[in-house]
């Protein structure tokens, strides 16, 4: 019940900004200062939407996790060690 109300009052926020920005696009195309100015708020508008969504973009790429292979394979391939030599013990000192 309250997922729906919530679902209406999104449906009628976004339909009032849809109007809204409707009658901001047609104010921008009348030839005054007032149209012009609108004019250029749109265009910096959608210029800064634009540049945001490609660094958004750009994070995403950045942050995504790397590809894992299959359950059964290893994280990491195992390296076989070196043997290790055995070091040399020095003779006991005699007094």
């Amino acid at each position: 019940m309250a997922n729906s109300t919530l679902d209406e009052a999104t449906t009628r926020v976004a339909d009032a900004a849809k109007r809204g920005l409707k009658a901001v696009k047609q104010r921008a195309q009348r030839r005054d200062r007032v149209g012009e100015t609108t004019h250029r708020a749109l265009e910096l508008v959608s210029d800064g939407l634009g540049v945001t969504a490609k660094a958004l973009r750009q994070l995403g790429d950045a942050i995504e996790p790397a590809a894992r292979g299959s359950r059964n394979a290893p994280a990491v391939k195992a390296t076989p060690r070196p043997k290790r030599r055995p070091t040399r013990r020095a003779a006991p000192k005699t007094s």
